[in-house]
């Protein structure tokens, strides 16, 4: 297997404690204090999987906090302190950090981190998050990193940010992405449908749910940069008090008409723009699905705008390859980058098809790449491979011509045998027997990039558990051990 990152974080062992090596920054999780006879070891939540998560942290702010003030972090769930390190040695213009845990645990490892690495910009803080964000504290950068959902946080956070940038993780991707739609609906208000491209409708459900907290304290929201990691989702938002862009909000939250049957879609926005101002979309919505047949299920709201800003990743990718070679994942985020950008010209779409799936529709096998690329364009139609799932295809195409190109590649390969195994009266039989109106030319040579975005997981990738792990060991008599967990 191809070598997929430079070096894993470094374990290492030494005098009975346990230090990690990530980025710049050298770490221990576990502490070990001799107290009464006892000896008392305590270690935090460390996840080597998420290593990828920090990196892109670090070339985010690092790329927000050009031609800015030296700026104020506030890492607001600190843990061990890695995060706030990592900022402290890897990012240039910062003027303080706020490295901030609930767990006494917590608080006297990051205080031991920061003396590891002779830093002297971080302020420590033992205060329930929310508190310690409704404080009268301007902070140019908030990372919030909880496990499971940000919900609780999400008012708080809004409240705290002016011309800022607000960093979110949620773990909760089983709501956000998987089968919990109904706590989905409780805790981000969206009613989600089963789809193929259910990372990037996470993503929409996670920012729509963002700019509604935003929208209710007089602000809005520029999503920089948008991320899937199978078990958690990640979004960098610019968060600004303007009047103007709050009002823009109408039109950039909406519904999507999604076909179960066919997986073909219509994106519906609440508003539109006419003249100066928003009013209400009068678009009227069809009643069943043009390819069909079937009704159509209701998917939202959701964010329907960008959820990248392409001009802001390209300089975060100019940063990586000049300021950040030494990441541990820099071939992973490069991929990723170059990804987003090569899908610029269908990035105001939102949602994608997957063709390996609508093709097993139709009875048919896989289309390579190339013939998909080829198809779309030789239509005049624009084509990028999606970041966030294998498979997943972003196009401007219409879903009738997305259906023709298929038609069109199965009445090649298969002729005679075009609607075997298909039975009348099925979505399928009343795709393939309706009329082709768009006639693709396979032989048209496409032009495509073909940047490697996608790799192996690493081994023990996954989620970790929540709790801080308390050992007590008993130094006189009999050698009793007993663990407690300390939320």
């Amino acid at each position: 297997m191809k070598q997929i990152v430079k070096e894993l974080s470094m374990f290492i062992e030494k005098d009975g404690q346990r230090f990690i090596k990530e980025g710049k920054a050298l770490i221990q999780t576990k502490r070990v204090e001799i107290k009464e006879g006892k000896q008392i070891e305590e270690e935090v939540f460390y996840n080597p999987a998420q290593i990828i998560n920090r990196d892109l942290t670090v070339l985010t702010i690092d790329t927000f906090s050009e031609n800015r003030q030296p700026i104020t972090i506030l890492d607001a769930l600190s843990a061990s302190g890695l995060r706030s390190v990592r900022f402290a040695q890897e990012i240039q213009n910062i003027k303080e950090i706020y490295a901030n845990d609930l767990s006494l645990a917590s608080l006297a490892l990051i205080e031991e981190n920061i003396k590891l690495n002779e830093i002297s910009n971080v302020k420590i803080y033992n205060m329930d998050a929310n508190k310690l964000m409704k404080e009268d504290i301007k902070f140019d950068v908030i990372d919030l990193d909880p496990y499971g959902t940000v919900c609780p946080f999400l008012d708080s956070a809004i409240h705290a940010c002016d011309d800022s940038l607000l960093c979110i993780t949620c773990t909760d991707s089983r709501v956000l992405c998987g089968p919990d739609t109904q706590k989905c609906f409780a805790q981000y208000g969206t009613a989600r449908t089963k789809m193929n491209c259910f990372a990037e409708n996470g993503l929409r459900t996670l920012l729509y749910t963002i700019s509604q907290a935003a929208g209710r304290l007089g602000k809005a929201i520029k999503p920089l940069i948008s991320f899937y990691g199978e078990f958690y989702l990640r979004v960098f938002v610019h968060v600004i008090k303007d009047k103007v862009e709050t009002h823009k909000l109408f039109s950039q939250i909406g519904n999507l008409f999604f076909c179960q049957s066919c997986q073909s879609f219509h994106v519906y926005p609440y508003g539109q723009k006419e003249e100066k101002s928003y009013k209400i979309n009068k678009k009227p919505i069809p009643s069943k699905c043009e390819v069909c047949g079937s009704l159509f299920k209701i998917n939202g709201p959701v964010w329907i705008d960008e959820i990248n800003n392409i001009e802001f990743v390209k300089k975060m990718l100019t940063n990586l390859e000049t300021k950040h070679t030494h990441f541990q994942t820099f071939d992973q985020i490069i991929g990723k980058l170059t990804g987003i950008i090569n899908q610029h010209e269908v990035s105001s779409n939102p949602y994608t098809y997957n063709m390996t799936y609508l093709a097993s529709n139709l009875k048919c096998s896989n289309i390579s790449k190339k013939e998909i690329f080829a198809g779309f364009q030789s239509l005049g139609y624009k084509i990028a491979q999606c970041y966030l799932q294998v498979d997943l295809y972003k196009t401007n195409a219409p879903n009738q011509a997305i259906y023709d190109i298929i038609k069109t590649w199965k009445k090649i390969k298969y002729s005679d045998n075009y609607l075997k195994n298909i039975q009348e009266n099925t979505p399928a039989y009343t795709i393939l027997t309706s009329e082709i109106q768009y006639k693709p030319d396979f032989t048209f040579k496409p032009t495509f990039n073909s940047a490697k975005m996608f790799y192996p997981n690493l081994e023990g990738f996954g989620p970790k558990s929540k709790a801080i792990q308390r050992k007590i060991i008993e130094l006189e008599g009999e050698q009793a051990i007993k663990k407690q967990k300390i939320d």
